[in-house]
């Protein structure tokens, strides 16, 4: 039987571990409790009525549902950031190394984005390239030839 003292280093201990679940899987689904336990825990720890603590687990529960729910359309308007690129031309602006480029991409009403690009032929400044995809955090790019 897990007795009142035990049970606050029981919470934040399972709340860690979700957290660690949470880390391999990126589902945003497991780390709102995992904070809500490790909350719970220390409300306990330093003596709450145990509405309160259940209060606020339930509280910083629904923050973080409502925070992954944020990031995660968030991440699908980059999907969709992605696709619009995929459909422009870009011109090489720079070179960073060896395989990384910057390329400027046109969007839209006047404005453009600047973005790290990785193309394994070599680029010089001036040359056209579509988007064919991402590798790692910078597009993967090929070079458009000239007709």
């Amino acid at each position: 039987m897990v007795t009142a003292d035990i049970l606050p280093f029981l919470l934040v201990t399972v709340g860690f571990l979700l957290l660690v679940v949470e880390f391999f899987l990126w589902s945003f689904v497991v780390f709102p409790i995992g904070f809500a336990f490790i909350a719970l825990g220390f409300a306990l720890l330093f003596h709450l009525s145990r509405w309160a603590a259940l209060a606020l687990f339930f509280g910083v529960a629904s923050a973080g549902y409502t925070l992954s729910f944020i990031y995660l359309k968030r991440l699908k308007g980059k999907e969709n950031l992605l696709e619009e690129l995929r459909t422009q031309q870009g011109v090489v602006i720079s070179r960073v190394d060896e395989f990384t480029y910057l390329v400027r991409f046109p969007l839209g009403a006047g404005g453009e984005e600047v973005w790290n690009a990785y193309c394994e032929r070599e680029l010089k400044y001036g040359d056209r390239v579509r988007v064919v995809g991402l590798k790692g955090n910078k597009l993967l790019v090929e070079k458009e030839e000239d007709a």
